[in-house]
């Protein structure tokens, strides 16, 4: 974690998604173990799961830009001998 900027007014963080994803527990079971179902409790929920969805569709948008099709242009007859001789 890493934070990017501050002032009087708050700061900005940088969570590894592993580390937004235990924060995300840690407020989940803060609510639980407190009973803090109250209006801010519930925001801080949804700010950390939403940001947790973001950054997991984002990891696998880029998954998939780094994809490639792989093209087959040898084929190889079904008689076709593949084993070779390692003695």
């Amino acid at each position: 974690m890493k934070i990017l900027k501050h002032d009087r007014r708050g700061a900005t963080l940088h969570f590894e998604q592993r580390e937004l994803l235990l924060a995300m527990a840690l407020v989940q079971e803060g609510r639980a173990s407190f009973a803090c179902n109250n209006q801010d409790g519930r925001a801080l929920d949804q700010l950390f799961s939403s940001a947790n969805i973001m950054v997991e569709q984002a990891r696998r948008e880029s998954l998939m830009q780094t994809m490639q099709q792989q093209k087959i242009s040898t084929v190889v007859t079904p008689d076709c001998d593949l084993q070779q001789d390692v003695s």
